[in-house]
């Protein structure tokens, strides 16, 4: 007896949990194929439920029974496999909208005697960051831009089971005047945009996104050509405002930079209008926050139209906390934490962020980082007033940039429990997914195991092991495992 426990003991330690098959001659036709994941603490955020001796069983990727074992209901169903989950904490899958998959890292090519910047993705690359994101936790994500070809060529082969990472939705190439290579169109006229428009969507994109370059107009005709064409729009704004946008009817908004001078009153609407007329000029990112008033009328009116339209919006407050704190980034996010990042992007990443903040003097950075608890207000404010949120990230792989955003969003003032509905059914809702985001029957067999309880700390994030995707079982180390096999990329 001594020994058998032993075994169990160190099987425990190494694996993480024990697998068993029941008899074949036990089994009926409905059983073949399901899977029982038993003796854990189930944990959903969008019900706040905790449950404590949990399982799940899974079939053809999706949970079709769960439960609780204690003794009034000691006996499990039965399934072609049990999976025993050793007293750890499971979790929906969690979702970033935010991410650029199939983005490769910026750099600047020549067109003739220009200089453009690019964008344009490798596979190995991709390939890469899907392992990390998965690893990570991430179940699932939205690409707002990047090549349509790219992203349908991923979502094709990670559907297929040809690639591992997360289920992707995808916008395809920025509506944008700035050239971008792999990255930006920006089409002459609206038969044109119809066009464009047209073919990103026989790419399989499912959103629009419109970016900072454009006019007014421009967006009005985006929004209005994306819902013609059945597409939705997800834009990236600075002087065209969020609350003209929202009007339109404009589905997504995303980043913590609704940076126009039209939500701004008085002497710090002309004040900041007259430092906006440089166009070189970064301080923007920082400055609007030392200028708004979020009690103003035209703020009101935003979190007040933002609420009634129901605009999604993911905030990624980390992309200012990375502008801000770009001098410190070594210290913040060290060597060690950026395995997630492919080689060819590790090297250059906080050159990358710095780039905004290159004329920025000592005092710049003082007051930019003064603004982070006004970017976390404005989140606040948001949540308050119904707007709904989710998390997203900016980068091209979830890492630890994604649990930064968990912690910031905790820091604002939500619970636990309010940050963890973010990450996962909040997420699902900015998708339009009516399957994904929960621990429920019917739903997509999509969660993550860990040793720790992210209801204690969010911290517990680290110590993902096991990740569960539409019913496939992956070992966070096995993941880690593969990416010494991708990292000979040639761009």
């Amino acid at each position: 007896m001594k020994k058998r426990s032993l075994i169990y003991l160190i099987s425990s330690l190494t694996v993480g949990h024990v697998w068993a098959n029941t008899p074949s001659n036990l089994l009926d036709a409905e059983q073949t194929g399901t899977v029982l994941y038993h003796n854990a603490t189930l944990l959903d955020p969008a019900s706040e439920q905790q449950l404590k001796d949990g399982w799940l069983l899974t079939n053809a990727g999706r949970i079709i029974a769960m439960g609780q074992q204690h003794s009034a209901q000691p006996t499990l169903p039965i399934a072609e496999q049990h999976i025993d989950l050793n007293d750890q904490f499971v979790l929906p899958g969690l979702i970033d909208v935010h991410l650029h998959l199939t983005a490769g890292p910026h750099r600047v090519e020549m067109q003739g005697d220009t200089p453009i910047l690019s964008m344009k993705g490798h596979s190995q690359i991709t390939r890469y960051h899907a392992l990390t994101t998965l690893a990570s936790g991430i179940t699932t994500a939205f690409s707002p831009a990047g090549e349509p070809a790219a992203n349908f060529d991923y979502a094709q082969k990670q559907n297929s089971g040809q690639w591992i990472g997360p289920a992707l939705i995808y916008a395809g190439y920025i509506f944008e005047p700035t050239p971008i290579l792999g990255g930006a169109v920006y089409p002459k006229d609206e038969a044109s945009w119809q066009a464009e428009i047209a073919s990103q969507k026989a790419q399989g994109v499912q959103y629009i996104k419109l970016y900072t370059g454009l006019n007014k107009d421009e967006v009005a005709m985006g929004v209005h050509l994306a819902k013609s064409a059945g597409l939705k729009t997800v834009a990236h704004l600075d002087n065209v405002s969020w609350q003209y946008a929202a009007e339109l009817g404009v589905d997504a908004l995303t980043h913590a930079l609704p940076t126009s001078a039209e939500l701004l009153t008085g002497e710090h609407k002309t004040s900041y209008q007259e430092e906006r007329q440089d166009p070189y000029n970064q301080r923007f990112i920082y400055r609007w926050f030392q200028h708004v008033d979020y009690d103003s009328e035209p703020m009101q009116q935003l979190f007040k139209t933002l609420a009634k339209q129901q605009t999604n919006i993911d905030l990624t407050m980390v992309v200012n906390e990375l502008f801000y704190f770009a001098k410190e980034l070594e210290t913040r996010y060290p060597e060690q934490d950026m395995w997630v990042f492919h080689p060819q992007l590790r090297q250059h990443w906080r050159a990358t962020m710095a780039a905004p903040s290159y004329n920025w003097t000592a005092e710049d950075f003082t007051l930019a980082q003064q603004q982070m608890s006004k970017v976390q207000q404005l989140f606040k404010r948001l949540y308050d007033a119904g707007v709904p949120l989710a998390i997203g990230t900016d980068s091209f792989t979830s890492g630890p940039f994604y649990l930064r955003e968990l912690q910031l969003s905790q820091a604002a003032g939500l619970s636990n429990w309010q940050v963890l509905q973010l990450a996962t059914i909040n997420g699902a809702r900015h998708l339009g997914l009516t399957d994904t985001g929960k621990l429920a029957v019917g739903f997509n067999a999509d969660f993550i195991v860990m040793a720790a309880n992210p209801l204690k700390s969010l911290d517990a994030l680290k110590t993902i092991n096991t990740v569960v995707q539409r019913g496939n079982v992956t070992q966070v180390a096995d993941l880690k495992a593969q990416l010494s096999t991708l990292t000979d990329a040639v761009l």
